[in-house]
C-alpha cells in the first residue's frame, strides 16, 4: 500500500472509530453492571492490528481516545481511555503478530478487554490513591470476557470479509 493510500485509510479508521465510540455513548445497550460498555471503537482497533503496522494502530487509538474524551466524556476520563487503549492495543498487536498461530481474533479481543479494564482500575486506584477499585475486577474481569468475545467476533467476521474483497491489497 502507498504511503497517500495508507494515510487516508488510517484517517477512515479513525473517523470509523470515533463514530462507533460516540454512537455507543448516545445508543447504550442497556448493561447491568455500571461502568461496563462493549467498546465496539475496539473492532477498529482489531482491523488495524490486522492490516497495520503498530504505529498506525497507536495513532488510531490515540486519536479516537482524545476526541472522544473531548466531545463526551471529559479531559479528566482521557487518563482512562488512553491508559487502557494504548496497553491493550500494544498488547493485542504483539499477541497477534507473535502468536497468531495460537491465539484467535476472539481470543486477542478477550485479552484486550481484560487488559483494557485492568490497567483503568490500576489508574483509577493510583489516580485517586484508593485500593477499594480492586473489588471490582471480578465483576470487570468477567464483563471483559464477554464484551471481548463480542467485538472479537464482530471483528473476526469483518477481517474475513476486507480480506475476500481485497480491501487492503
Amino acid at each position: 500500500m502507498n504511503k497517500d493510500r495508507k494515510k487516508a485509510v488510517v484517517i477512515i479508521l479513525v473517523c470509523n472509530a470515533i463514530l462507533i465510540s460516540l454512537l455507543e455513548l448516545i445508543v447504550p445497550i442497556p448493561v447491568p453492571v455500571p461502568g461496563v460498555k462493549l467498546g465496539l471503537g475496539n473492532i477498529i482497533t482489531i482491523i488495524a492490528i490486522v492490516f497495520l503496522n503498530l504505529k498506525d494502530v497507536l495513532i488510531i487509538v490515540l486519536l479516537r481516545c482524545i476526541v472522544v474524551a473531548v466531545l463526551s466524556k471529559g479531559l479528566m476520563m482521557l487518563l482512562f481511555s488512553i491508559s487502557g487503549g494504548i496497553l491493550s492495543a500494544v498488547i493485542m498487536w504483539f499477541l497477534y503478530k507473535r502468536f497468531g498461530n495460537v491465539f484467535s481474533i476472539k481470543g486477542i479481543s478477550i485479552i484486550g478487554a481484560i487488559t483494557h479494564n485492568t490497567a483503568q482500575i490500576i489508574v483509577a486506584s493510583v489516580i485517586l490513591r484508593e485500593t477499594i477499585f480492586f473489588y471490582y475486577m471480578p465483576v470487570l474481569l468477567i464483563a471483559a470476557v464477554l464484551t471481548g468475545l463480542i467485538t472479537g467476533s464482530i471483528s473476526d467476521l469483518t477481517i474475513r470479509e476486507i480480506t475476500k474483497r481485497g480491501i487492503f491489497h
